[in-house]
């Protein structure tokens, strides 16, 4: 079946992980809210079919283990509530991360697991949720064990990490949209830091500091005033801080339901998102609504 199968539905990646499965999760509990259909896909990576030593696996088999997984994943999203109907499951060829990039060409949400836990697991993000954050054409909502929440909306905050620039439009217009259905509170925080190279003027640092409070404040506003208007009904908190934009983002996460970051860059899928995102995707305590701003 073509790509056209995730038109507008949410796409859930599944490999009969636990990480799957805490996608799924999630997966179900959108759908439920948003009344989207559900589409489950479990993709075959063709890479391992040589694989080393000149061993040729039978593809064969392994589309069988997929339809298992496949079949296990969507009797997992009816366990949780979803009518059977609006659950479908595909398999499809290719490499994760390229297979989902291509569903999401018609899809509304694209949600993906992560493997790193905790320890030195958390400085190696996996290869498909950074590949799917880097190219997808819809929002991605990356959830691991360390930022799975077992119930959505619990805390009543949606945040949303900006830069005051007009790039980060496309994150903010998802950001007010999941607020306004969640009936939640939204979060924007612009977390900067101070230049303190050596040739840096530290007798003046307190009115650096002030000058780009003031016009970072000035640049974020303007870029909620639209949004203010059009979303009336979501109360919103700014928050605009002198601290590291990691270090500021990931401890507020523990607060949030979701954590919106927009993903900037596009010319190579490898090479976005930057060390910022990543680290924030190593070490974030929600899930994360990853949102590749458009060309302009």
């Amino acid at each position: 079946m073509s790509e056209e199968v995730a038109k507008g539905r949410i796409v859930v990646g599944v490999d009969g992980s636990e990480d799957g499965d805490r996608a799924i999760d999630y997966g179900v509990r959108a759908a439920l809210s948003s009344g989207v259909d559900l589409l489950l896909a479990h993709a075959v990576d063709d890479a391992v079919l040589a694989g080393a030593w000149g061993v040729v696996y039978d593809p064969g088999l392994l589309q069988d283990a997929g339809q298992e997984a496949a079949e296990a994943a969507r009797q997992h999203a009816i366990a949780m509530g979803i009518a059977e109907d609006r659950v479908h499951s595909e398999i499809f060829m290719g490499n994760p991360a390229a297979v989902l990039t291509r569903l999401s060409e018609h899809a509304q949400l694209i949600v993906v697991g992560r493997r790193a836990m905790s320890g030195l697991e958390r400085l190696f993000v996996g290869s498909t949720s950074v590949g799917v954050a880097a190219s997808a054409h819809c929002p991605v909502i990356m959830v691991s064990a360390a930022s799975h929440k077992p119930r959505t909306g619990d805390l009543g905050v949606v945040g949303v990490g900006v830069d005051a620039e007009d790039r980060c439009t496309d994150a903010l217009q998802f950001a007010y949209a999941e607020a306004a259905r969640r009936g939640a509170r939204l979060e924007v925080v612009h977390a900067f830091e101070l230049p303190t190279g050596f040739f840096a003027d530290r007798q003046d640092v307190g009115a650096r500091r002030e000058s780009a409070l003031a016009a970072a404040t000035q640049g974020v506003e303007q870029l909620l005033q639209p949004l203010r208007a059009a979303h009336p009904e979501v109360e919103v908190n700014v928050e605009i801080v002198n601290a590291h934009p990691v270090n500021e983002l990931t401890r507020r996460s523990g607060n949030y339901d979701l954590l919106v970051l927009g993903v900037h860059g596009f010319a190579f899928p490898g090479l976005a998102p930057g060390a910022t995102i990543r680290a924030i995707m190593a070490h974030g305590m929600c899930p994360l609504g990853l949102v590749r701003a458009k060309r302009k």
